[in-house]
């Protein structure tokens, strides 16, 4: 989509490697790394970051945008998602926060159905464990604790 830097940020080996493999310039531990800001912020000037997820990675998220700069945070929060005063420079910074589970729509899953039959990226080895549909509670289960290497999990009917 035009990303001139991806940074992948992750604690996941196996995650941190397909990160690698799909074209990551860098990545990230951010359990084994003290500086993650430092490292997207001098990475990126500043500019781009994505986070899903979590507390923790928000608040990175957040605190790596520059003033003026907008924080494009997908995915589903476990919780209550707090902005702190101070990562949001108090609403002084100019930041904007846009959040959505899937953004764009039909829009964007048209383009992403079209890269995925154009075959420009390999997406098979992402799914690492495939279930029936009569098994997606155990699927859930399996991502969620992030358990035997499981970066996503394909559901047949």
């Amino acid at each position: 989509m035009g990303a001139s830097r991806i940074i992948a940020v992750d604690t996941v080996p196996a995650r941190l490697e397909m990160a690698r493999k799909m074209g990551g310039d860098e990545v990230v531990d951010f359990k084994a790394s003290n500086n993650v800001v430092e490292t997207i912020l001098e990475g990126t000037n500043g500019r781009g970051f994505k986070a899903v997820g979590l507390q923790a990675t928000f608040e990175r998220a957040l605190r790596s945008t520059r003033p003026g700069g907008t924080l494009s945070s997908l995915g589903v929060y476990s919780g209550d998602l707090k902005i702190p005063p101070d990562a949001y420079a108090a609403g002084l910074g100019e930041k904007t926060i846009r959040s959505a589970l899937c953004p764009g729509g039909k829009e964007r899953m048209r383009r992403t159905t079209e890269v995925v039959s154009a075959r420009r990226v390999d997406f098979s080895t992402l799914a690492t464990h495939r279930y029936s549909l009569d098994q997606i509670e155990d699927a859930y289960d399996l991502f969620a604790n992030q358990r035997d290497g499981v970066l996503k999990v394909a559901i047949s009917c």
